[in-house]
C-alpha cells in the first residue's frame, strides 16, 4: 500500500474513524486505532482522574469502563495559527504526525491531542498516543477577559477591587500557602472561575524568596517555558531571566491579575478540618494579627520540596570556618582568598562554584557524593525551543508537552539516550577530566525527567565544565562528608578536605516532612503514601494538582512547566466539586 504524504488528509481521516467509535462507546474499534505500542491519557475527561494506560489491553480495559455511549460528542479538528496536522520525528517509529481536535461532554468542553505512526503490519496509520482533558465546564466557563466599564460607567475600578477583595478576604473558598509562581498561578485560574482565593505568603514581598537567593542565580529555562499564566513577558525580556528580574515579575503579577495576597503570613498551628461541613478551621499570623478564616479547600504551594537540608555532622564546634547551606549563600566577593568546599553536584552547587571562582577564591573543591546528570544549557534551550517556541504563545507549548503521556516521553527518551551522549560529547569529556561521574539518570531518563521525578542530581552547564576541565574547579569524588575536623572535613573514606568555608547544596528535605510540620500528623495520615511531588508508575504527577486522599487538601509543586497548565485543571476540580460533578474526596 502507498503511503498518503498529506499530514492533513491523514489526520481528518483517522479522526473521522475514531470520532465514530468513540461517541458510539465503542471501545473495541476505539482501540483498534490505537498503535500496539500506544498510549491513552485522561486528563478529568472520562472521569475525574488524571490517568495514562499504556498498550491496547489497558486502553482497551479502561475505555469499557468508562466510555459510555453519547458521552463524548461533537469531535471536531481543531486548527489555528499555531497547531495545525504536520509531521513530527517519532524516534524508531520513524515520521508521525499531531493533530489536535475539540469535542463535548455533558459536562464540559474539551480539547485532544493525538500523534499518528505508521504501522507496517496493519498499513494504517495508528495512534501512538492519544490525550484528552477537559478545558471549561458547560454553562460554567472561566472569564476571558472583562469589559472593563463597571455600573454602566458609574462606579470607579479602584471600588470594584476593594469591594472584590474584601469579599475574598471574608469568606476565602481557597487558601492557597506561598506566593511562588504555582501559589500565585493557582489564584489566578480560580480568580478567573469565579472561585475566592486568598494567598498568604511568609515573606515581607512577593517575590523575596528569589530576592534572597545567591545573586548570579538566573533561571534554567528559556523565557517561554517559564512563562506565568495569562501574563506573557514583553518582547524585550532577556532569554534566561535573573532571579530579581523574576521576583519583581512575581510581584507585578499580583498586581495585574488583581490577586489578593497577604505578605507577612504564615497559618498559625495546624488547620482543623470538619468533614461533615467540609471546610477548615484555619488561623493566620497577618504581620502580628490574628485572623481566623474557613475555606473549603486549602492549596500547599510552597514548593516541591521541603525545608533546605544541612547535615548534621558531628564536629561542628572543632570548625572554625563559615557553614551555610546554598539556600542562604549570598555570593563569591566575601570568601575571595578561602579554601572552599561545596557539598554536593547539582545545579546549584555548580552555580556556587562558578561564583566562587569568578570572585578569586584560593580554592574551589565540590565534593560530588554520588553521579550527576548533565546537560549543555544551550543543548537544553534548543529542546525547549522545539516544544515552546519563541514566537507562539506558552499554551501551545504547555498543549503539546502534557498531551504527551510522561511515560512515553521516558521511553522516547530512553530511546535516544546514545544521542543524549553524543550532543554534548565535548562538554562530557571536560567533566571526566575533571573527575565528575556522570550518568542519564537511573533508567538513562535524561535530565528533564529527572526534573519532573525527583527534582534534584542533575545540571544545566553554563561554563562550569570549563572551569572542572581545566582544573579550577577540583572534584571530590564517591565519597560523603561524615564530621567536621578543625581544618575542614573527614569524609567516610577516611580520606579530608581543608577548607576556610563549607556550603552544603545538599538539597531539600521531602514535601511531606514539611507538610506534616505545617498540618500535624493526624491530617498528613489521611494523605495517600508516596513522595507529595515526582511521577508515579503510570507517568502522572503523585499529588501535585490533584486530590490526595484528604478532602479539601491539596498541593501544589514543580517548576513553572508543571505548574501553568495544572493551575488550570486545579481550578478546573474546585469549580467542579463546588458544582457537585466531582465528589469531594476525589477518585485518584
Amino acid at each position: 500500500m502507498t503511503q498518503d504524504t498529506d499530514p492533513r488528509r491523514i489526520s481528518l481521516a483517522w479522526l473521522a474513524r475514531f470520532a465514530d467509535a468513540l461517541c458510539a462507546g465503542d471501545s473495541s474499534t476505539t482501540t483498534t486505532l490505537f498503535h500496539p505500542d500506544g498510549w491513552f491519557r485522561d486528563a478529568l475527561a472520562l472521569s475525574w482522574q488524571f490517568r495514562s494506560l499504556e498498550g491496547s489491553a489497558k486502553i482497551r480495559q479502561y475505555l469499557a469502563d468508562k466510555l459510555k455511549p453519547g458521552y463524548i460528542t461533537d469531535v471536531k479538528h481543531y486548527e489555528d495559527a499555531w497547531i495545525r496536522p504536520a509531521f513530527y520525528a517519532a524516534g524508531k517509529y520513524g515520521k508521525g504526525i499531531e493533530l489536535a481536535f475539540s469535542y463535548e461532554t455533558p459536562v464540559a468542553h474539551g480539547k485532544g491531542v493525538a500523534r499518528l505512526v505508521w504501522e507496517p503490519l496493519s498499513e494504517q496509520w495508528k495512534a501512538l498516543s492519544v490525550c484528552m482533558s477537559i478545558t471549561d465546564l458547560t454553562g460554567h466557563e472561566a472569564i476571558d477577559h472583562e469589559l472593563g466599564i463597571y455600573g454602566g460607567h458609574t462606579l470607579a475600578w479602584a471600588d470594584v477591587a476593594a469591594e472584590r477583595r474584601a469579599e475574598v478576604e471574608a469568606s476565602p473558598q481557597v487558601l492557597i500557602i506561598g506566593a511562588g509562581h504555582t501559589g500565585l498561578m493557582a489564584a489566578a485560574a480560580c480568580k478567573q472561575q469565579n472561585i475566592r482565593a486568598l494567598v498568604i505568603e511568609r515573606h515581607e514581598r512577593v517575590g523575596d524568596l528569589w530576592r534572597k537567593r545567591y545573586p548570579t542565580l538566573v533561571l534554567h529555562t528559556t523565557r517561554r517555558q517559564n512563562e506565568l499564566l495569562y501574563q506573557p513577558y514583553p518582547t524585550s525580556w532577556p532569554e534566561f531571566i535573573a532571579k530579581d528580574k523574576y521576583a519583581d515579575w512575581l510581584e507585578s503579577y499580583v498586581t495585574f491579575q488583581d490577586l489578593v495576597v497577604w505578605t507577612n503570613s504564615q497559618m498559625d498551628g495546624h488547620p482543623v478540618y470538619h468533614d461533615e461541613t467540609r471546610s477548615w478551621d484555619v488561623t493566620i499570623n497577618q504581620n502580628g494579627h490574628t485572623i481566623i478564616v474557613h475555606p473549603t479547600h486549602i492549596v500547599m504551594a510552597t514548593g516541591a520540596l521541603g525545608q533546605p537540608f544541612l547535615p548534621n555532622l558531628p564536629g561542628r564546634n572543632l570548625f572554625p570556618g563559615r557553614v551555610c547551606h546554598g539556600a542562604h549563600y549570598q555570593g563569591g566577593p566575601s570568601y575571595a582568598g578561602e579554601r572552599i568546599v561545596v557539598v554536593g553536584a547539582g545545579n546549584t552547587a555548580i552555580d556556587i562554584c562558578q561564583d566562587l571562582c569568578f570572585h578569586k577564591a584560593k580554592s574551589v573543591t565540590m565534593v560530588q557524593r554520588s553521579v550527576t546528570c548533565v546537560i549543555d544549557g544551550e543543548t537544553s534551550a534548543r529542546l525547549g525551543r522545539k516544544i515552546w517556541a519563541d514566537e507562539a504563545p506558552s499554551e501551545v507549548g504547555d498543549l503539546r508537552f502534557t498531551s504527551l503521556p510522561l511515560g512515553l516521553f521516558k521511553k522516547m527518551q530512553q530511546d535516544r539516550v546514545h544521542e543524549m551522549w553524543e550532543q554534548d560529547a565535548p562538554m562530557f569529556e571536560k567533566l571526566k577530566k575533571g573527575g565528575l561521574e556522570l550518568y542519564m539518570g537511573p533508567e538513562n531518563e535524561g535530565s528533564l525527567m529527572l526534573v519532573l521525578e525527583t527534582g534534584g542530581g542533575y545540571w544545566q552547564d553554563k561554563g562550569g565544565a570549563d572551569l572542572i576541565g581545566r582544573g579550577d574547579i577540583k572534584v571530590k569524588q564517591g565519597t560523603t562528608p561524615v564530621e567536621f575536623t578543625a581544618n575542614g572535613l573527614l569524609f567516610a573514606d577516611g580520606s579530608t578536605l581543608e577548607a576556610d568555608s563549607i556550603v552544603f547544596a545538599t538539597g531539600y528535605s521531602p514535601m511531606r516532612e514539611y507538610a506534616t510540620k505545617l498540618f500535624g500528623e493526624d491530617t498528613l495520615r489521611r494523605v495517600r503514601e508516596g513522595a507529595l511531588y515526582g511521577v508515579n508508575k503510570e507517568g502522572e504527577y503523585n499529588f501535585t494538582h490533584k486530590p490526595t486522599g484528604h478532602p479539601g487538601l491539596w498541593f501544589g509543586a514543580g517548576g513553572v512547566l508543571i505548574a501553568r497548565p495544572m493551575a488550570r485543571q486545579l481550578a478546573l476540580q474546585l469549580k467542579a466539586i463546588e458544582l457537585g460533578l466531582m465528589p469531594a474526596e476525589g477518585q485518584q
